[in-house]
């Protein structure tokens, strides 16, 4: 059995945790490595698709920047199960901290954000690596 949100919370994470961009993230990989040595018997994660089947999920509505570069705002969702408890986070699709725009995206990106999104969604639900998003804003 997985241990208590404020034991996971506690863990010491720091030998696993990068930095990109002048901020620390936990990878997946490592994420999921520590759930299972925290008690988890069955993790998996799955993206969500929107009414099209796509995995990606887009604003409808375009925005323009201060130069005038029109993009839309673009998300993933994943699913996260955790020994039979599901819970599932939406996630922006991102280059380092900066949205992906129109121009550049591509499926490394939609990848890459499905990824941060399970590592948010555990950290969020478990404890795991909560303190990396105490100071988000």
């Amino acid at each position: 059995m997985l241990k208590s949100w404020n034991e996971m919370r506690q863990l010491d994470i720091s030998k696993y945790v990068k930095q990109r961009d002048k901020a620390d993230y936990l990878p997946w990989a490592s994420c999921l490595k520590l759930l299972y040595e925290n008690g988890a018997e069955k993790v998996s994660f799955r993206p969500l698709t929107n009414e099209v089947g796509s995995s990606l999920f887009m604003s409808e509505q375009s925005f323009a920047d201060k130069n005038g570069e029109v993009t839309r705002c673009y998300e993933v969702r994943v699913e996260v199960v955790i020994d039979g408890s599901s819970f599932w986070i939406s996630y922006p699709v991102l280059n380092g901290i900066n949205p992906v725009r129109d121009k550049l995206m591509n499926q490394n990106a939609v990848h890459k954000a499905q990824m941060r999104a399970f590592v948010k969604a555990v950290a969020i639900n478990t404890g795991l690596g909560f303190d990396l998003w105490l100071d988000d804003s």
